[in-house]
């Protein structure tokens, strides 16, 4: 880990002996959306629409000693009106050395979604009525990263590594932001996540990640959590396959929830240029430790299985694009019996 922190602050000051950069371009980016819901996590869910506006600014130049940058940030609307500048990165391009970034609510290197099938968006991730426990990501909180150059190593793989300083700062932090002392916490005060992917032949797309914390107060179990995926396109077929596993932070594991194991696979046809259809199965099953009883020696397990099922149709239309999401949970919230459906209708534009 300290090896790891020095490598990224020794990158971080060679980057100051020369950061003059020259004028860059500025740009506005996003999508203007409509929404009709139909159900979700309760019955009281019934019927809602939804518009959003997302604009993303985005700014690139290069600098006198022949690196690039590129920064961006989002205003991203909230229920009730409000609206927030979040979502921001700024990156270094460094050529042969590789790719130096810092990013506040961004630069996530999980892949719990590496799979990639869905005709509107990745299986129930576009949309669902349940939290899937799938585990860390480093873009939770703000953090700085290293990515190897593109097409250094063969067969399309490449590798990044990401840190978190300090998993209690928060996010849309401003320059010079001090952030919150640190005190010690079950999960960790800081985080590091690795990624690798490749594409070893045409059409074929694999990867995985690993995250954990350090410094933690876990004496039972710490926290940590990985996925691996493959996906596979050809002609108008697409599909994937991702496996996760996800380890919370314990400081007793009788009667608490050890493991999340999370399972997905979809496939995705491109009918024609417009229209396209999906199907997605999610499996995500949570194991818990029961209690040991008075009379044995040891405890038992029980699992608890939730399912989704998710269908997508998007088809464009003059310029927009028209989308149908449904999704069945089974068992939902890892409750035993208890069953969720949702209907979204969704009409977007992409300017």
């Amino acid at each position: 880990m300290k090896n790891i922190t020095k490598t990224l602050l020794v990158l971080v000051s060679a980057l100051s002996i020369s950061f003059n950069a020259t004028a860059g371009d500025l740009a506005v980016s996003g999508s203007a959306k409509a929404s009709y819901k139909i159900g979700g996590a309760t019955d009281s869910n019934s019927k809602g629409l939804g518009v959003s506006n997302e604009l993303n600014f985005t700014a690139s130049g290069e600098m006198d000693n022949g690196f690039t940058w590129s920064y961006s940030t989002e205003l991203d609307p909230a229920d009730g009106g409000t609206a927030t500048n979040d979502d921001s990165q700024l990156v270094i391009g460094m050529g042969d050395m590789g790719t130096v970034g810092f990013y506040d609510s961004e630069g996530g290197l999980s892949k719990e979604l590496g799979y990639g099938i869905g005709a509107l968006g990745t299986g129930t991730d576009y949309g669902n009525t349940m939290t899937i426990q799938y585990g860390g990501t480093v873009s939770t909180s703000p953090n700085v990263q290293y990515h190897l150059p593109a097409d250094l190593l063969p067969f399309g793989l490449t590798a990044k590594v990401g840190f978190v300083p300090n998993l209690a700062d928060g996010s849309g932090n401003s320059f010079k932001n001090a952030g919150p002392i640190q005190t010690a916490s079950l999960a960790g005060d800081t985080a590091t996540q690795y990624q690798v992917t490749a594409a070893p032949v045409d059409g074929l797309s694999i990867g995985a990640d690993y995250y954990s914390t350090d410094d933690g107060t876990a004496s039972a179990q710490d926290y940590e959590s990985g996925n691996y995926y493959a996906q596979y396109a050809m002609g108008n077929w697409k599909v994937g396959y991702n496996k996760g596993y996800y380890a919370p932070a314990l400081t007793d594991k009788n009667t608490a929830v050890t493991q999340y194991e999370n399972t997905a696979y979809g496939i995705e046809f491109a009918v024609n240029d417009a229209l396209s259809v999906s199907f997605n199965n999610e499996k995500s099953e949570a194991t818990t430790d029961v209690a040991i009883a008075a009379t044995a020696s040891s405890g038992t397990k029980t699992t608890v299985e939730s399912e989704m099922e998710t269908i997508q149709v998007a088809y464009i239309f003059g310029g927009a694009t028209l989308g149908v999401h449904i999704v069945d949970v089974g068992n939902a919230d890892y409750v035993a019996n208890k069953d969720e459906k949702m209907s979204v209708f969704t009409i977007g534009m992409d300017f």
